[in-house]
């Protein structure tokens, strides 16, 4: 079967993962999974893309195992991790040393100043229980291929790890192989709560030379939360290492949609919801970039199943539909799920694709 399809998962920590599978399981039904071309992952979605694109060839097999570990959540784990005694004087050093180099020298250049946090004790978590040793490279779907985004808060480029190559725009394509759980890491540090993942690479630049360079990872949401800008149509090879022109492009979108009204009277508050309102206005432009290119003929279809939809906009919503107020203001922290905010969100994602997909067959049967 030819592989004609774009697969982008947005960010949205656990809630976007639990989402996400709900989506793949619907797509699973319509025999669709074995036509994605690449699959595009960010945070939560970088989390969920890596689960399906290294995990067991067999969809039931990796739907079990991806259950398991969104029930049992990453929390716990990460916090015996990095808070071991040890743990705890290796990066408390390493933080005293990075904040007195910074105070009192004017070093422009970058360099790993804590080699050992908590977004370093999830990368140890994820190994463990999800991705052991594998690469990149290590994909276990023929003919898939995989990009999972972070962001660099040195250059604030992206850094896009790829099963074909890896690399930044700014500095050229990565030479060294790189652990998936380095990626899913890279990708889901939500900089509120996780500290960037320091690591230095070797750069091959686009001249030819190497160079290594350190770059600080954050959240691939800090770019491009819905992860579409890598399956954008007519991208050119001269300026990224990740050219897809897929005719087609299923998003699934965890985004919460609709914000109830706010009172941001002190400064907190006031940061807070600049923020938010700069978040969404990103994410509805990024979405509204569907409908231009497929307008433009740049594509031809698109499905976005979209977390955050008003139930009442749906074209044709099932009767048990589970509605958005039961799952939007589910946290994103990785923490442990319990059975029925797991069902809710999986079942909700399973059922908003199963009503956009037939327009997406509809519109590839022409």
């Amino acid at each position: 079967m030819t592989r004609t399809l774009g697969l982008a998962l947005s960010g949205g920590g656990s809630r976007a993962a639990a989402f996400h599978l709900g989506c793949l399981r619907a797509l699973h039904d319509r025999d669709l999974l074995d036509r994605i071309r690449v699959v595009s992952g960010i945070s939560g979605g970088s989390l969920l893309a890596a689960l399906w694109a290294y995990g067991p060839p067999d969809f039931a097999d990796f739907d079990t195992r991806t259950t398991d570990l969104l029930r049992s959540g990453l929390q716990l784990d990460i916090a015996r991790q990095a808070f071991t005694p040890a743990a705890v004087i290796r990066n408390l050093t390493a933080a005293a040393r990075a904040s007195t180099r910074q105070l009192f020298t004017r070093a422009t250049d970058v360099s790993v100043a804590r080699p050992a946090n908590r977004t370093d004790a999830l990368a140890a978590v994820l190994a463990r229980k999800a991705f052991a040793t594998a690469t990149m490279a290590d994909v276990t779907h023929p003919g898939l291929d995989v990009v999972l985004t972070a962001t660099d808060l040195a250059t604030t480029n992206a850094v896009r790890f790829g099963s074909a190559r890896s690399g930044c725009s700014r500095y050229g394509t990565i030479t060294e192989p790189v652990h998936v759980a380095t990626a899913v890491a890279a990708s889901a540090a939500y900089p509120a709560f996780l500290p960037a993942l320091e690591r230095t690479f070797t750069f091959q630049h686009p001249g030819g030379h190497h160079e290594q360079h350190t770059v600080l990872l954050t959240d691939g949401g800090v770019y491009d939360n819905l992860g579409l800008s890598v399956l954008e149509p007519g991208r050119s090879p001269h300026h990224t290492q990740h050219v897809y022109d897929v005719p087609f492009i299923i998003a699934c979108d965890a985004g919460v949609g609709e914000l109830p009204l706010q009172t941001p009277h002190f400064m907190t508050g006031r940061l807070s919801r600049s923020f938010v309102t700069v978040h969404r206005k990103a994410q509805d432009s990024a979405r509204s970039r569907l409908h231009e290119w497929a307008a433009s003929g740049r594509i031809d279809g698109f499905a976005l199943a979209y977390l955050g939809m008003k139930d009442h906009r749906l074209p044709a919503p099932p009767a048990d539909l589970v509605p958005r107020s039961a799952v939007a203001t589910y946290p994103t922290n990785f923490r442990a799920m319990n059975r029925t905010h797991f069902d809710a969100i999986t079942t909700r994602g399973e059922q908003l694709m199963r009503t956009v997909l037939p327009m997406y067959l509809r519109s590839s049967q022409r």
